[in-house]
């Protein structure tokens, strides 16, 4: 009962500095490498932690992986929690509590040892399994891909990396950015003025709006909001809609992009719906880093009448 009541307190001990013959330089000497070997024993767990999160939103990790990468953390901590109280004693001698914490250490250095002896074959099986998952992902996007473009005749062309986006038209002629509702209006109305001014007709801009409204709808509804970029030719516009959300996932693309009245944000779902029935061809990219998509409207190319077959032969032509 008395060591827990005298838990934090050094009486009945002498600071470490007393024992012996410590000069400054020795003292100083311990003092700085038991700190930052602390402060290193701090941070490379929760680094280790942090990375495995983002890895495992990409890949799906062992459960073996992950037990070794807790024990290993608790493990180093509890290392460097030795060297804090080391580097204290100096001063104020806590022996109680340095020995509380030896002991917790020793604990879970049994632990872990004794669990690497059936968790280690098992992770080093894992980067096996994260390629054989890779694999099956991309084999999985490329079958999307096929089905996607299949269903909507070319219209949606699923991307896996940014390199499969079209190349950009020109620069930039018109930037924004959507974070509320009334910036959808002031979108249509810059991006009308774009379009007519490109002198494109009534009809392919009031499509072009309405397919970038609910695209753009569709950032702001599932990602809080995102930038829209219009570039445009004397034959084509394009719209780029980007945003940072956690994109959709693959199993729901084909419902998301081809059902109509299909919405995970209970709206009426017909965004996409529209969108692959007003624009000429579609692009997106969409992962859990965000979404882009990229419009195209082309200008029906002018129709060329054909001259007659006896005028081609150059034969002479009988007028009636």
């Amino acid at each position: 009962m008395d060591f827990w009541l005298n838990l934090l307190s050094g009486d009945g001990f002498m600071p470490r500095r007393y024992c012996g013959v410590w000069d400054n330089s020795l003292v100083s000497l311990h003092l700085v490498s038991d700190v930052v070997t602390w402060l290193s024993y701090l941070w490379i767990p929760l680094l280790m932690l942090r990375m495995s999160f983002v890895r495992r939103q990409q890949v799906r990790l062992q459960r073996a992986t992950l037990a070794i990468l807790l024990l290993y953390a608790l493990f180093i901590t509890a290392c460097g929690w030795t060297h804090f109280f080391d580097a204290l004693m100096f001063y104020y001698p806590v022996y109680r509590i340095n020995g509380l914490i030896r002991g917790i250490t020793a604990t879970v250095s049994l632990v872990t040892a004794i669990s690497l002896i059936k968790l280690l074959p098992l992770a080093l099986d894992a980067p096996l399994t994260i390629l054989t998952q890779k694999a099956a992902l991309r084999q999985q996007h490329q079958w999307l891909r096929d089905i996607l473009d299949s269903a909507t005749e070319g219209r949606l062309m699923l991307c896996e990396t940014r390199t499969d986006l079209p190349a950009a038209l020109d620069e930039c002629v018109l930037l924004q950015t959507v974070r509320e509702s009334w910036d959808l209006r002031a979108l249509r109305q810059s991006l009308r003025k774009v379009a007519v001014g490109a002198g494109f007709s009534s009809d392919l801009v009031n499509d072009l709006l309405l397919a970038v409204h609910e695209a753009a709808m569709n950032a702001l509804t599932h990602a809080g909001g995102g930038t829209v970029c219009c570039r445009c030719t004397e034959e084509k516009i394009q719209v780029w809609i980007e945003d940072i959300g956690k994109g959709i996932p693959l199993d729901r693309l084909p419902i998301a992009t081809l059902k109509q009245g299909y919405s995970t944000a209970g709206t009426a779902g017909q965004g996409w719906y529209l969108v692959l029935n007003l624009v000429s061809i579609a692009y997106l990219l969409t992962g859990t880093k965000g979404t882009t998509v990229v419009l195209e409207v082309v200008q029906p190319a002018a129709s060329v009448s054909s001259p007659p077959f006896s005028a081609a032969r150059g034969e002479a032509i009988a007028v009636a």
